[in-house]
């Protein structure tokens, strides 16, 4: 009987330790899917059809690996008898860190690859500054693609957040864009600067659980440049989603 209680203890005291180490560990993992409308980037509509969009991201002390896909749910840009709707591949890794209260940085590398289209694949390199403690928290990302474009694209956004209750919460977002000649140029044929779209979005966040919480979102964006306007078939896109997380 001493031996089982012994060994008893020695179970529960393996098990408390496992938790304890559980809940201490630095590694973060988060999973998503968004199902969305259609697939809207920097003020460009890039598939006019549904669209599933999975992530994984996984953290560690400030540093960020995220994996995250387009995928077509129609036919919408398949050619021929092909059935292969991967559209996109986006892999980001990334660290983020606040030096000074109230200033939040992050900076990384984006690869983008495109394995269902004809498009190469291409790199980019951003840094953020967030002033997170004011009010609408206004961020600057700026992004250089340093490979195939060659191009400079910044955002300048504001939002905020208003909590209802310790589950739900209401966001409110908007982004300005702006893009360089070399950028427009590779993706708009357009050889100037300008700004290029305003983006706004508003979305409903519901925590289920402490790990699991699901989104329903809307979004308007509107390219701003005449020019670019003259080459594009949709200049004024409306988008509408619901997603799902999962963190561990």
């Amino acid at each position: 009987m001493t031996a089982l209680i012994k060994r008893t203890a020695l179970a529960a005291m393996v098990l408390v330790s496992a938790a304890v180490v559980a809940e201490e560990r630095p590694v973060t993992i988060e999973l998503g899917v968004d199902a969305v409308s259609n697939y809207v980037w920097r003020g460009q509509l890039l598939t006019d059809d549904p669209v599933l969009q999975p992530s994984v991201t996984v953290g560690y002390k400030g540093f960020s690996l995220n994996a995250w896909g387009s995928i077509d749910m129609t036919d919408v840009n398949e050619v021929g008898d092909e059935d292969y709707r991967l559209q996109e591949v986006d892999y980001t890794l990334s660290y983020a860190f606040s030096s000074v209260e109230g200033l939040d940085l992050e900076g990384g590398v984006i690869h983008y690859d495109f394995p269902g289209t004809g498009f190469d694949a291409t790199r980019e390199l951003y840094g953020s500054a967030a002033l997170s403690s004011m009010f609408l928290a206004p961020t600057l990302t700026v992004y250089y693609d340093f490979d195939e474009v060659d191009g400079v694209y910044a955002n300048l956004g504001i939002g905020h957040a208003f909590e209802f209750r310790d589950s739900l919460e209401v966001s409110l977002d908007a982004g300005l864009g702006w893009s360089d000649a070399d950028y427009n140029g590779a993706y708009f044929g357009v050889d100037e600067s300008a700004f290029q779209e305003l983006a706004i979005t508003a979305s409903l966040d519901y925590s289920v659980t402490d790990r699991f919480g699901v989104s329903v979102f809307v979004g308007y964006s509107e390219l701003l440049d005449g020019d670019i306007e003259d080459v594009v078939s949709d200049p004024d896109i409306f988008s509408a989603g619901v997603g799902v997380t999962l963190s561990y």
